[in-house]
């Protein structure tokens, strides 16, 4: 990662961090139980551990990833077992998922690294935009899936400090027992419905501090693309990021491969809390132009392969 890059990228981590903690200590000092916290914290810390080990966003058997066949996709095989070759890196597991745009991610299973990418890409992007877009996964592999790891879990504690502070602290025990379930169920459940309530509640704290995290996500992505950029090439990156972002569709918060990749079609939300650049300001980092200027002409969407 290049230094400047890296010196925010971990000052923006050790801030949110650093937030998780001090809410914490303000949960405790104004009358919230140390055995809940005694409890809470490890639990926490256990979650941020497994999301360490995992690599941080990505979970392929959330994602029905599975092995490649025998001989079904020789060359993205070849592809990176030649990256890694040239970049003397060892070879991650390979993986297919489908996604909701083809594109590739990155992470590790067991702290082995894991590369899954989407079956449509080799036909997207071709073989030489297929081994740029796993060089930017391979940029991955180092502090910045950890970093990211660290960062995910820290929203929703700082949001339930402000929600304490504000609504629990000194209301008894009962009130103050029955307010941190609540939140805790609605932390829980992984139903992107319930943000809302969940972020009302802490007044806006929590998606302030998701938002400082997922700038910190486009800057680790800033910096995969120049590792990229150094092992194939500015301009094949650049190709290879254009001609994914065109067949691009679908919905997803996360912004894994770029459902709304162009910067005229995100809302302010999206905006604020993709965790990709959009695709201009990514090729204009590399120093490159796109290699189509009408966005309006994207090539027809590859029909998908029935694998049942």
């Amino acid at each position: 990662m290049p230094d400047s890059l890296l010196v925010r990228t971990w000052a923006l981590t050790l801030g949110v961090l650093s937030l998780a903690v001090l809410s914490v200590v303000a949960v405790v000092g104004s009358g919230g139980s140390p055995l809940v916290a005694a409890v809470a914290v490890p639990a926490v810390a256990v979650l941020v551990f497994e999301t360490y080990r995992s690599g941080g966003r990505f979970t392929f058997e959330a994602g029905r990833a599975r092995p490649l066949d025998s001989g079904e996709f020789p060359e993205v095989e070849r592809a990176l077992s030649g990256l890694c070759e040239r970049t003397g890196r060892p070879v991650p597991r390979l993986l297919v998922m489908e996604m909701d745009a083809p594109g590739a991610v990155v992470g590790y299973d067991d702290g082995r690294p894991v590369v899954a990418f989407d079956p449509l890409l080799p036909r997207v992007v071709g073989v030489e935009g297929v081994s740029a877009l796993f060089a930017h996964e391979l940029g991955h592999l180092g502090t910045d899936l950890h970093t990211d790891a660290l960062r995910a879990h820290a929203p929703p504690v700082v949001g339930f400090g402000v929600f304490w502070l504000a609504f629990l602290a000194g209301r008894g025990p009962v009130v103050a027992t029955v307010g941190t379930l609540g939140f805790a169920a609605l932390a829980l459940t992984g139903d992107p419905r319930l943000n809302g309530p969940r972020y009302a509640l802490g007044l806006g704290a929590e998606p302030l501090v998701l938002a400082v995290s997922r700038y910190a996500n486009r800057l680790e992505e800033y910096a995969a693309d120049a590792y990229a950029a150094d092992v194939v090439g500015a301009a094949t990156l650049a190709e290879a990021l254009y001609h994914a972002a065109v067949v691009a569709a679908g919905e997803n918060d996360e912004d894994v491969a770029g459902p709304v990749p162009w910067t005229a079609d995100r809302s302010l939300r999206f905006a604020l809390f993709a965790t990709h650049p959009p695709v201009e300001d990514r090729v204009t980092r590399l120093g490159r132009e796109l290699p189509g200027t009408d966005r309006s002409r994207r090539p027809p969407r590859p029909s998908r392969p029935d694998f049942d």
